[in-house]
């Protein structure tokens, strides 16, 4: 678990960087699976490479995301996040929970759990 708890570290800390399209290319599987709450699940890096790249397109500012806690379990890490952007319409600021499924030092499959 402590090679598992490194590779989450280093990907949480490019996220806190707000480097989350290069974190993707890094450490997801290729046909990696992300699904939002109860939204259906999209299929592969690139996929979610298309939406992210998509929804940053729209921000006029990404300030910071702050890493409130981490959970390593066997192949399956957790963490609790706050993301604090501007959006076209004014500030964004998104409380969520990430839970992830490694195999071989990727991720496999991401689910994202978020409240406002």
């Amino acid at each position: 678990m402590n090679q598992l708890k490194t590779i989450d570290d280093q990907l949480n800390e490019m996220t806190r960087q707000g480097k989350i399209l290069d974190a993707l290319e890094k450490f997801y599987a290729p046909d990696a699976t992300f699904q939002e709450g109860n939204q259906p699940v999209r299929s592969g890096r690139a996929a979610q490479h298309k939406h992210l790249s998509a929804f940053f397109a729209t921000l006029k500012a990404f300030n910071g995301a702050t890493l409130h806690a981490q959970g390593v379990g066997e192949n399956v890490t957790i963490t609790e996040w706050t993301f604090d952007m501007v959006g076209p319409n004014g500030p964004i600021v998104w409380n969520e929970i990430l839970r992830r499924q490694w195999k071989d030092g990727k991720v496999v499959s991401e689910r994202f759990y978020t409240a406002a």
